[in-house]
């Protein structure tokens, strides 16, 4: 255990549930590294802790709901244990602020994204002097994007790695430079010996991070750029993949292309979100650029990197989408044929231009062409899975089911691989595997 400098070692037992993206994940990987080296254990229901995070989300409202629901149930659970403090975390509580305090009075600690680094600190404040408190002002050096890696646990082989922090893009619909801030980028070397830790540890596959990740190293000054880090990380002995979420098509140029081409460890998978296919709704979304500058980035990303697998966001239901602005979207599903995407209806986010716009749809019309978009693309993700059977893919076994017993893991293009049970195969291991069948969600292999 390693206690931070400056604080008191801390007693008791802590929990955190987590809502939202891949981010949201490894931040609660460090803010459970931060509350362990003080000296708190883990456990696995709130019932058992005596300190309850909830790590939130504030891209659309449905996590944002969850979190008042999560509050309510802890008040029944506050009453048997007085002592128990209660954080908020993440993107929720630097939007609300103290306004969080004022809704509920079972939240003892509202603690914003730039604040992380200070939570250890904050629980003793709360247990010495009893009261509640809140901290969310923006940093212009974020303490803990510079956090060296949380240790990961015997049989970890994948693992994130934060290498920027915030947007600067204020795309008209998106919360994230409200509650993330301004893009952040950590120095190359830091980056570098993160993951050499992790790769001594046992980590095989990391997946780099970042709001907008083809913006790395705009704001330093050591010349480092996206493209070039990823080749310094294919350097690192025992790194056998590298991926990485997620990217601005703004951003995304052949140079990008060309390291994923070149570089062998780089995995053959970009997320690259396109939310619409209408020029007039993108640039209501303020996303700086058009469909067909978007569809050229397609056209080269697939000739210089011919298996890559593409996969994007998609929002239904923008204020003043017209019926022609969806079929826009139908067509450009149907154009492009992603391997995957995730699709969202429109909700309105505060402090955002699109809250304003006029012409907001019902949600009914937005049900329907949520629907549809989904009926689409889930017949041309059928179509790859199908097509995969009898080819040979390279898997890298991440566990093992535990009410099957059955090993699973992921091909170069993010496609989950289950396979049969028999076969003789270890968390770690990259095998090849043909593809016996193709499901609706993942794929079935057999290690050959």
């Amino acid at each position: 255990m390693e206690q931070r400098p400056g604080t008191e070692l801390l007693k008791g037992s802590y929990y955190i549930e987590t809502y939202g993206c891949q981010m949201n994940e490894h931040d609660s990987e460090k803010i459970a590294q931060l509350l362990e080296d003080q000296g708190l254990c883990p456990v696995d229901t709130a019932e058992m802790a005596d300190v309850i995070v909830i790590n939130t989300c504030a891209i659309r409202e449905k996590p944002e709901h969850k979190v008042y629901s999560a509050l309510g149930k802890l008040r029944a659970l506050k009453k048997r244990k007085p002592d128990l403090i209660s954080i908020v975390a993440g993107c929720v509580a630097q939007q609300q602020k103290q306004e969080l305090l004022k809704r509920t009075d079972v939240l003892d600690c509202v603690l914003g994204t730039h604040a992380i680094s200070e939570l250890p600190a904050l629980i003793s404040r709360i247990r010495r002097e009893r009261r509640r408190v809140c901290e969310t002002e923006f940093r212009r050096d974020v303490t803990s994007l510079h956090m060296s890696a949380p240790r990961k646990g015997a049989g970890s082989v994948c693992s994130y790695v934060t290498i920027m922090q915030g947007c600067s893009n204020f795309c008209t619909y998106c919360v994230v430079p409200y509650t993330r801030g301004p893009e952040q980028s950590r120095q190359a070397y830091e980056i570098i010996n993160e993951v050499q830790q992790l790769a001594r540890s046992g980590v095989r596959e990391i997946t780099l991070l970042g709001q907008n990740v083809n913006a790395y190293g705009k704001d330093l000054k050591d010349g480092v750029r996206f493209p070039e880090l990823l080749r310094q990380l294919s350097h690192i002995d025992g790194i056998a993949r590298v991926r990485f979420t997620t990217s601005h098509p703004r951003d995304f140029h052949e140079d990008l292309a060309a390291a994923m081409r070149d570089v062998e460890a780089v995995c053959e998978h970009v997320h690259l979100p396109l939310q619409a296919g209408s020029d007039r709704i993108l640039r209501e979304m303020r996303r700086g650029y058009t469909y067909e500058e978007y569809l050229e980035k397609i056209r080269f990303l697939r000739e210089m990197v011919p298996h890559v697998a593409v996969t994007t966001d998609i929002i239904v239901g923008f204020p003043g989408e017209t019926r022609e602005d969806f079929e826009a979207t139908c067509q450009a599903l149907q154009t492009i044929r992603f391997d995957q995407i995730f699709s969202f209806k429109y909700s309105v986010r505060p402090q955002t231009v699109a809250g304003s716009l006029n012409n907001h749809l019902s949600e009914d019309v937005k049900k329907l062409r949520l629907a549809m978009v989904h009926d689409i693309q889930s017949a041309i993700t059928q179509q790859y899975h199908t097509d995969t059977v009898g080819s040979v893919e390279e898997v890298l076994i991440e566990g093992i089911r535990t009410a099957t017993g059955q090993p699973f893991g992921r091909t170069r293009t993010g496609k989950i691989v289950n396979l049969e049970v028999s076969e003789n195969v270890f968390i770690g291991d990259l095998i090849q595997a043909k593809i016996i069948k193709g499901l609706k969600h993942s794929l079935v292999g057999k290690k050959v």
